[in-house]
């Protein structure tokens, strides 16, 4: 894959990653002679000059010293400590792909979760762009594609709308409240709502809904089209890494953290169910020679032990496969198959305006 680097987006990233005293900074002005030092943010003047005492050593700074720089020149970074797994339902789980089938380029999901989901397909026009997506009608979820053949699937890491939010969700209404919401679910339908590439990818890490201090879509995201695909991971400890998948690769991403290794499932059976997933996904996904395949695939049987196959029913731990959804980009279809035992269809909902002709094809299916 290929490293991108947008560190003028991140600079952008709205205030949550504004640099306060006490943060730790890294200065990114290759023209600045202090290039790459980094250090502990010990004031801010009142023009937003940032002071911040060294803590590397570079030929023209040492370990000690105190540099002034506009925030222009900095970007605020994160301490990487050990993070050691939550207590169930610390994360919502599920394997996410993106291959290249035939000429086509391909996103699929399983959907795991802890609780039975009840799903919806709604195809609408939001901001006058045609998109498609699964909808959690539950907890607000929301991923799918749009007539210029964006599509979106996400991995959860590490998140605080944990994968008990439907049962959560249920209880607030039957106390006659409103239920918790994912606040990603508007995210994906604003990035989806984006003509290019470009623009989705900037909302997927920018964006801010109601709550201000939750930026970006957290997790592992791939974003893609028919000629280019790309990965994001970032978590609400780390900053956005932005990688560009090769056409020829088929990339995997389950619920353990690649580039913050230190993040999502780090130990015990549910990284080694993180790692089965992924590693049997991938593997299972290198045969594939139709794309109507792709969803039969990741639903087999791989191993005996339903907690490690990609597919997951019926387990001890409580974390069943309640839904697929695949999309080809180029054709511009959604294929969705619920679980009849883990999801319940509430139906396929077309908003699209009175005599408008679709241009995105959608398919559903079901998965005993």
């Amino acid at each position: 894959m290929k490293r991108l680097k947008l560190e003028t987006d991140l600079l952008n990233v709205s205030k949550p990653y504004g640099i306060m005293p006490g943060d730790k900074v890294r200065n990114i002005n290759k023209s600045c002679v202090h290039y790459k030092s980094t250090g502990d943010v010990v004031s801010i003047d009142d023009k937003g000059n940032i002071t911040y005492k060294v803590n590397n050593q570079g030929a023209t700074f040492t370990p000690g010293d105190f540099l002034t720089k506009s925030a222009k020149q900095l970007i605020k970074i994160f301490t990487h400590t050990n993070i050691p797994p939550g207590p169930t339902g610390s994360v919502t789980e599920c394997v996410v792909a993106r291959l290249e089938v035939g000429g086509k380029t391909i996103l699929a999901k399983n959907r795991d979760r802890g609780y039975k989901a009840d799903i919806e397909i709604i195809h609408e026009l939001i901001n006058g762009v045609e998109v498609a997506y699964l909808h959690d009608t539950l907890t607000d979820w929301s991923e799918g594609l749009n007539e210029f053949g964006i599509g979106i699937v996400n991995a959860s890491l590490m998140v605080d709308f944990d994968e008990k939010a439907g049962d959560l969700a249920r209880g607030e209404l039957d106390k006659g409240k409103a239920p918790k919401i994912s606040a990603d679910g508007l995210k994906i339908r604003t990035a989806l709502s984006k003509k290019k590439l470009s623009e989705a990818m900037r909302s997927v890490i920018n964006f801010v809904g109601d709550d201000k201090n939750d930026v970006g879509v957290k997790g592992q995201t791939i974003i893609a089209t028919p000629k280019y695909s790309i990965i994001i991971e970032m978590t609400s400890k780390h900053l956005p890494i932005i990688n560009q998948i090769e056409n020829k690769d088929i990339l995997v991403r389950t619920n353990h953290g690649i580039e913050h290794p230190e993040t999502g499932y780090t130990s015990g059976i549910k990284r080694k169910s993180s790692e089965s997933r992924m590693e049997i996904s991938k593997a299972a996904l290198a045969n594939v020679k139709d794309a109507n395949e792709v969803l039969t695939t990741l639903a087999d049987q791989h191993v005996d032990d339903n907690f490690l196959n990609p597919y997951r029913r019926k387990n001890k731990h409580d974390m069943e496969t309640t839904s697929q959804i695949m999309y080809n980009l180029n054709d511009l279809e959604l294929h969705m198959r619920w679980d009849t035992d883990q999801s319940e269809f509430k139906g396929y909902v077309n908003r699209l305006p009175k005599g408008y002709k679709a241009k995105i094809k959608v398919f559903v299916g079901e998965t005993k």
